[in-house]
C-alpha cells in the first residue's frame, strides 16, 4: 500500500501512469510514479524545491497511506506539511484530532509526531513541506493546529489558498529567485498559522510566538552586521538574553546556532543565484555576516556537505 510520508518516499519507477498529470510539465520537471513494495501504482508527483521549503504536486487514486489504525512514523525533519487539495478531499488525523479538508480549504500535519493520512477518493492537491524554523513555533505549539481544516475563502487563508492553487498552475514555470519564492510561501504560512494560534492558544502562547516572528524577522534584516549578537537582540527587543536564550531552546535550538543557521542559509541561496555569479565566494559570505573566508568555509562544509565554492561548482554542472 502507498505510504505517502513525504518526497522523500516517491521511488522513480518507469512504469507509465494511470493517467497524466493535471498540467503540463515543464522542462526539467521531473514526473514520478510513486509505487510502494512493488505494488500497484496509485498516482504521479511533481515536486519543486524553493530553498529549503519544498512543493509537491501529487495526483492518485483513492488510498490510506498506511494501514487502518497504524500511523506514519515521526520523521526526524521535524517539518509541516500543508495541503491545499485541488480535487478529492483529504482526511488527516493527529494529536488526538480527525479533520478534513476540500476545495480551498488549508489542512496541516506535523512530521515530528505519529500521524495518518486517508484520501477518500482520486485526488490532486499541492502540498508545502517546511522547517518548523521557518514558521516561529514549537512542535508544541503546531500541536493546537494540526488535523483541522483552514477556511481558504478569506483573509490570509484566502492568500495562501490561492497561492498554493497558483503554484500547481505556474510553479514549474519558476526558474529565478525560487529562494525568494519559498520565502513567500513560508511567511504566508506563518501568518496564517499565527492567525489560527490566536483563536486556540493561552495569551501567553501568542505573545510568545509574535515576540519569536519579530526577533527572527529582526535578524533576518541584519544578517550582514558583523555586531549582530544574541545579546545585541535580547537588549533590540527589551528581554533578558536568558529569556531570548529560553524562547529559542524551545524551538531546539539557541539564538548564536540560529543566526549562523540563517547566514548559511543566505549564503546557499546567493551561491546558486546565477545573476551573482560574478562575486567571489568571500564576497558572498560578507554579505551574510561571515568575513573570514577560512571560517565561513568551514562552517558551510559542516552544514551542508561541501565548501561554498565546492557547492557553486555542483550547481553550475548541472544541466538546466
Amino acid at each position: 500500500m502507498l505510504r505517502l510520508r513525504g518526497p522523500s518516499t516517491f521511488v522513480p519507477d518507469r512504469s507509465p501512469p494511470l493517467a497524466p498529470p493535471a498540467a503540463p510539465l515543464a522542462a526539467g520537471t521531473t514526473a514520478r510514479v510513486i509505487r510502494a513494495h512493488g505494488e500497484s501504482v496509485y498516482g504521479t508527483a511533481v515536486r519543486r524545491e524553493f530553498g529549503d521549503v519544498t512543493i509537491s504536486l501529487v495526483t492518485g487514486e483513492a488510498h490510506e497511506a498506511v494501514r487502518p489504525g497504524r500511523h506514519i512514523r515521526p520523521d526526524p525533519s521535524e517539518s509541516l506539511r500543508v495541503f491545499r487539495v485541488l480535487a478529492g478531499e483529504i482526511h488527516v488525523h493527529q494529536d488526538g484530532r480527525r479533520g478534513q479538508a476540500s476545495g480551498p480549504q488549508i489542512i496541516c500535519c506535523d512530521t515530528s509526531r505519529p500521524y495518518r493520512l486517508l484520501l477518500p477518493r482520486p485526488f490532486r492537491l499541492v502540498e508545502v513541506q517546511l522547517p518548523h524554523r521557518h514558521l516561529g513555533m514549537s512542535a508544541g505549539d503546531t500541536a493546537k493546529l494540526t488535523a483541522t481544516g483552514w477556511c481558504g475563502r478569506m483573509g490570509a487563508g484566502a492568500l495562501l489558498s490561492q497561492l498554493l492553487a497558483g503554484l500547481h498552475d505556474h510553479g514549474t514555470e519558476i526558474h529565478s529567485a525560487v529562494d525568494r519564492v519559498g520565502a513567500t510561501v513560508a511567511g504566508l504560512t506563518a501568518a496564517v498559522l499565527a492567525d489560527r494560534l490566536r483563536h486556540v492558544a493561552a495569551e501567553d502562547e501568542v505573545a510568545r510566538h509574535d515576540l519569536m516572528l519579530g526577533i527572527q524577522a529582526y535578524i533576518r534584516a541584519r544578517l550582514s552586521d558583523p555586531d549582530l549578537t544574541p545579546q545585541a537582540v535580547a537588549e533590540h527587543h527589551n528581554i533578558s538574553l536568558r529569556y531570548l536564550q529560553r524562547i529559542f531552546q524551545e524551538h531546539g535550538t539557541s539564538p548564536a546556532r540560529w543566526i549562523r543557521d540563517e547566514r548559511l542559509a543566505r549564503c546557499r541561496s546567493e551561491l546558486r543565484d546565477p545573476r551573482l555569479e560574478h562575486l567571489p565566494v568571500g564576497v558572498i559570505g560578507e554579505r551574510s555576516g561571515l568575513y573570514q573566508a577560512s571560517h565561513f568555509s568551514r562552517l558551510f562544509r559542516d552544514r551542508y556537505g561541501l565548501t561554498p565554492r565546492g557547492y557553486r561548482t555542483m550547481r553550475e554542472s548541472v544541466p538546466t
